[in-house]
């Protein structure tokens, strides 16, 4: 077993990221991008241009697409709704656990485990998608970027996840992909593991890591 596998199989408590951490929703997110775009009239981004700011929240992304379109500003709230309401009808159809992430999960649980989610996703987004994959049940608190004064990095969501589910800092370790969550772990002196099949290209490599791993299945007890 690798040093993520050490360190997550013995900490009293994981909290992880959402999207490109636990589960794919980049295609989702993609199309239902495209959709509002096209929807307001406007070009939808191009096949070979991914999504920007994964990491961030949702007005980050479209700010940053529609900077990257030419679109103006005042076309946002449209852009918004439109992509709210293509989300919420068609948001999971493509969204798919990580390899390994199910049995990974069963397994932290049957050892007892505490877990909760941490991201900048609307929450009732998040706890749409983790009800789709089947997993939400294995968390006790999902935090979103409309839950906490302020989402990733600032480090308030992910101490309102510790604080909801009775832990501190020193018990549990941050899963994530971005260098938005191993800034924020490192904010409150949290442990952080990199999940590097993510969506953090290289930045995330500038900021300390604890371990890092690119396969779920890696990281499982036998």
């Amino acid at each position: 077993m690798n040093d993520a596998g050490k360190i997550l199989n013995t900490r009293t408590a994981l909290i992880f990221d959402l999207d490109g951490t636990l589960i794919n929703t980049e295609p989702d997110i993609r199309r239902a991008l495209n959709d509002a775009l096209k929807e307001c009239r406007f070009e939808p981004m191009p096949a070979h241009m991914p999504v920007p700011n994964m990491h961030a929240t949702l007005g980050d992304i479209v700010t940053t697409v529609m900077e990257n379109q030419g679109i103006p500003a005042a076309a946002m709230p449209d852009l918004l709704a439109a992509y709210a309401k293509y989300y919420r009808d068609n948001g999971h159809v493509d969204a798919q656990l990580y390899p390994g992430v199910l049995a990974f999960l069963q397994n932290q649980q049957q050892r007892g485990c505490v877990m909760a989610v941490c991201t900048n996703k609307i929450r009732k987004d998040a706890l749409r998608v983790l009800a789709h994959c089947e997993i939400l049940p294995f968390f006790g608190s999902v935090i979103g970027g409309d839950t906490a004064v302020h989402p990733k990095p600032h480090p308030a969501p992910l101490l309102q996840a510790l604080q909801e589910i009775g832990m501190a800092p020193e018990e549990a370790v941050f899963v994530g992909d971005t260098y938005v969550d191993a800034l924020c772990a490192s904010q409150i002196n949290m442990d952080f593991v990199h999940h590097e099949a993510g969506y953090g290209g290289e930045k995330v490599f500038d900021y300390p890591a604890n371990a890092r791993f690119m396969d779920y299945r890696d990281l499982i007890q036998s």
